[in-house]
């Protein structure tokens, strides 16, 4: 996982290219960064995991082999970098090109299972021209989102402290396991062919990212409730019911996902209104259980959900309908459905690739709104701009962000220029959202 902040020029973040003002200059920064660097040391005494490995153990009576993190204190990686690049070729240009953002972070190119002798945590600060980007990169095999967050929220408030302490409550790091699992989890040693037949497309994004760009797509609070007030509109109109209730969310990506669609047709004409189209979306597990996890569990707990639909009935029925699969999708992910599908995965494990749902032409959803991301001061302000690295990304991988604004949400798309080229000049897509 690689999320970054964006910060621009300020008393406390000096312009490099001021040369008169160089010595002082230089003072300021290596300031800030030593400060940060003794901050994150605060930090990782809370989160230590993240200052560990990742440890194999073979199980030699059934030849099986299990995976877990090492506290060993071998610590994060931090990285202080410079480049010629400015605020405003990040913020002030439409589409963003993967190669700018890439430069931002570290462990690129990395597996999660190389976690064994590279660190699961890394963060790298980066000296613009006139700004700072810190970006963070994390095995996720050590934590998802949820964690993730937690732990740059809490990194901001030690850093920006007097004291270097915390209010926050002290994170949970007892696992989850179903009833009567037999921990740790085994694995079989075959997995080791998988794992060559998975990574042997090594530079599989590389490829898939010619000719693509990111573009950051604003919804406000008002954007928002008028596509909800539709989304639940239209789905009484046609179902006749009303016991079906949209989110914001699941409006907002259900108009992503119809004007994706209506682009790549437009362009490819010839396609068979009989193709599928899917939109995958991960969603937290530590609501959903009975008893729900605490709040501050710390490591993996989602599940991937999956949409799919046919071309001629989404283009036919509209985004309501597009909104009410994803709503009923979303709502049947519970506690009977994450039990039994973690029962089967532990019996009978494999390795996800992503590989095959590149190439197809569904969304993948990652991230969420709901992280506190804009809260994140380091002792010099809030940031202005969030950003994710390109690792994991791939052809519709959208990115689902906390907006600037109180209520707003931005969604960060992935797609050839040509299909944004087409969403450009749809004009129902375009009135919904804010530039």
């Amino acid at each position: 996982m690689q999320r970054g902040f964006l910060f621009a020029n300020s008393q406390s973040l000096p312009r490099r290219e001021d040369e008169e003002e160089k010595t002082k200059n230089n003072v300021i920064v290596n300031n800030m960064i030593s400060h940060l660097k003794n901050s994150l040391s605060y930090t990782l005494d809370h989160l230590f995991p993240l200052a560990g490995r990742l440890g194999i153990q073979k199980n030699e009576d059934d030849s099986t082999i299990s995976f877990y993190i090492n506290c060993n204190f071998e610590g994060a990686e931090f990285v202080h970098a410079t480049t010629d690049i400015s605020v405003d070729d990040i913020v002030a240009q439409p589409y963003v090109p993967p190669s700018i953002i890439d430069q931002f972070f570290s462990l690129s190119g990395v597996r999660n299972y190389e976690g064994q002798s590279q660190p699961l945590l890394s963060i790298q600060i980066t000296e613009l021209l006139d700004g700072v980007f810190i970006g963070c990169s994390a095995n996720h095999s050590a934590c998802d989102g949820t964690s993730l967050w937690r732990f740059i929220n809490l990194w901001s408030e030690i850093s920006r402290s007097s004291n270097h302490k915390t209010q926050c409550s002290p994170p949970v790091f007892e696992r989850w396991f179903i009833k009567d699992t037999d921990c740790p989890i085994r694995l079989p040693f075959s997995l080791a062919d998988e794992f060559s037949v998975v990574l042997n497309v090594s530079n599989t994004n590389d490829l898939l990212f010619k000719g693509h760009v990111d573009r950051c797509f604003h919804f406000t609070k008002s954007n928002i409730a008028e596509l909800k007030a539709r989304a639940n509109a239209e789905i009484v109109s046609d179902t006749k019911q009303n016991t079906v209730v949209i989110s914001s969310l699941q409006a907002v990506l259900a108009h992503i996902w119809i004007a994706v669609l209506r682009a790549r047709r437009s362009l490819h004409s010839h396609c068979a209104e009989i193709e599928e189209t899917s939109f995958g979306i991960r969603t937290n597990n530590r609501t959903k259980l009975i008893p729900p996890l605490p709040e501050a569990y710390f490591g993996n707990s989602t599940s991937y959900m999956n949409v799919i639909a046919k071309d001629d009935e989404v283009l036919k029925r509209g985004f309501g309908f597009l909104a009410s699969l994803l709503n009923e999708v979303i709502n049947s992910n519970n506690d009977e459905k994450i039990r039994s599908t973690t029962e089967m995965r532990t019996k009978k494990p494999f390795i996800i690739s992503d590989e095959e749902g590149i190439m197809k032409k569904g969304l993948k959803a990652i991230g969420s709104h709901r992280f506190n991301m804009y809260g994140n001061d380091f002792g010099w302000g809030r940031p202005i701009a969030t950003k994710t690295g390109i690792r994991g990304k791939s052809n519709g991988m959208t990115v689902l962000n906390e907006g600037p604004d109180e209520g707003s949400i931005d969604i960060d798309i992935s797609l050839p220029m040509e299909v944004f080229e087409a969403m450009e000049n749809d004009a129902e897509f375009m009135e919904a959202f804010s530039y």
